[in-house]
């Protein structure tokens, strides 16, 4: 008596156990299901509240909002919303109604100034024009409600995914200004690939899912294919049994029939008569091809209702678009200016990141040097002759005198070594009048201007003189004995 008391126990707990489970299933879908469609859900208790429902589901379940729903079926002042329930019967039915395509815009609106002085902070420039315009970026999210049947129960659930850019992204539309879309500015030929990405994705959303109801079932029907190979056994057995028995039988009879006189054997000769015909009819191979036969369905028949039937029904597609920003600015340096053009994603809050022209690196601090090309502070420096800041790019030159770094419009090429120098380091050939630096030039002693050392020749005093004074000399020579003629 006590272990037929401990055997009710342990299988009333094991149908707790699935009722529990089966509610907190329920629960999750009721909560999933409304959240969708973007009602307003809370709990009071053990209750949900659900408030903000579409008309046409209330039109559907004949019952205005809000709804106070319950889950074991037994509170006053709420609707049951278990298994068998007209809720959960009008959610089913909402889903597999509800509309096949949906359009959604999330609606951004963006401070270009602020997002662009979050990510970048400007040095030695200011933006002085700033034009904002904008592309739409598309998604997709696609609806899926499950259905898993097994044995007789049916469990459903609704599974969410989005693709964006032939991808699967987290989505979640909570904390976002959504307005109904406009079909004008949305072109959907990518919602066929999109589609394909997101039934992929749903098969290993639901793996676990499915290995997990897999598993039960496999041990079920491990457990009843052994209870039926066991009955199935028994009755060969028997067969086997009744076939020794008629044998014996038989035996017994024909030697009764050996002293049996008179009557007694045409008696005995129609026993054994009709135990040789029972004994064909129990040794027949029919009887034995008819069982295992018998066993053979009864064993395919448990495996079918122990099978798990997956039914994924696409029941919402929704396209839903949102503006890329494009910043067109033009940023005005001290000396020079520059348009640029930068990328904002209000979705992802990502801005075009930026790198300098000269080195590669990206950078936060934006400076622009005096050409109008971006630099980060390790490859800027002053032109040291007019001060001006220019990137490593633009300063290449330097003085191959005194070594100044030269902007390329403080630097001057010498005629004759074609080498740069600086203005304090730039002379005028005082023969040809061209400019040299003053490596490619000597000093006259007598007018003490410069000239190339080609230029020079000797005085009448022996000293090196350029030829302009050479020429002066020859001339007054030649005036003075011209005076002394005359």
């Amino acid at each position: 008596m006590f272990l037929s008391l401990k055997l009710y126990h342990d299988n009333l707990l094991k149908v707790h156990v699935v009722e529990f489970f089966m509610v907190e299933v329920i629960k999750e879908f009721v909560f999933e299901f409304f959240k969708n469609l973007k009602c307003l859900v809370s709990q009071d208790g053990n209750l949900v509240v659900i408030d903000n429902v579409p008309k046409s589901f209330e039109d559907l379940v004949g019952k205005a909002a809000p709804y106070r729903l319950n889950f074991s079926g037994n509170v006053e002042g709420s609707d049951f919303a278990g298994k068998g329930s007209r809720f959960l019967a009008a959610m089913t039915k909402y889903l597999e109604g509800a509309g096949k395509a949906t359009l959604l815009k999330i609606d951004f609106d963006v401070d270009p100034m602020g997002e662009i002085s979050k990510m970048i902070s400007l040095k030695n420039c200011e933006i002085n024009n700033l034009i904002k315009k904008h592309k739409n970026s598309f998604f997709s999210r696609f609806t899926f409600m499950t259905t898993f049947r097994y044995l007789s129960e049916a469990e459903q659930a609704v599974n969410e995914v989005y693709v964006h850019k032939g991808k699967v992204v987290k989505g979640d539309l909570s904390g976002y200004t959504v307005v109904e879309g406009d079909s004008e500015q949305v072109a959907g030929n990518h919602l066929e690939e999109d589609y394909k990405v997101a039934r992929e994705f749903l098969k290993e959303l639901l793996q676990d899912k499915t290995s997990e109801i897999g598993e039960v079932l496999g041990n079920q029907l491990e457990d009843e294919i052994a209870r039926v190979r066991l009955h199935y056994e028994n009755l060969l057995g028997e067969l086997g049994g009744d076939l020794n028995g008629a044998v014996d039988k038989i035996r017994d009879v024909e030697l009764a029939l050996r002293s049996a006189e008179g009557e007694e054997r045409d008696v005995l000769r129609a026993r054994l008569e009709r135990l040789r015909k029972g004994l064909v009819k129990i040794g027949d191979d029919d009887s034995r091809t008819r069982i295992l036969k018998e066993q053979e369905f009864t064993i395919k028949d448990a495996a079918h209702k122990h099978s798990l039937n997956i039914d994924n029904k696409l029941v919402n597609t929704t396209v839903i678009y949102y503006p890329v920003f494009s910043f067109n600015l033009f940023l005005k340096g001290n000396d020079s200016g520059r348009y640029l053009e930068l990328t904002y994603d209000p979705l992802t809050k990502t801005l075009d990141k930026l790198a300098c022209e000269t080195c590669g690196v990206g950078i936060k601090e934006l400076n622009l040097c005096s050409a109008g090309h971006i630099a980060c502070e390790n490859c800027l420096e002053k032109c040291g002759e007019c001060g001006k800041q220019f990137c490593c790019k633009c300063m290449k030159r330097s003085c191959s005198v005194c070594g100044k770094a030269l902007c390329k419009d403080c630097s001057i090429m010498c005629v004759s070594c074609s080498k740069y120098v600086c203005q304090n380091h730039i002379r005028k050939d005082c023969v040809s009048g061209d400019d040299r630096c003053v490596n490619c030039l000597r000093a006259c002693m007598r007018c003490h201007g410069m000239a190339q050392e080609k230029y020079f020749g000797e005085a009448m005093d022996g000293s090196k003189v350029c030829q302009k004074c050479l020429g002066a000399e020859k001339r007054g020579k030649v005036m003075e004995r011209v005076f002394r003629e005359k």
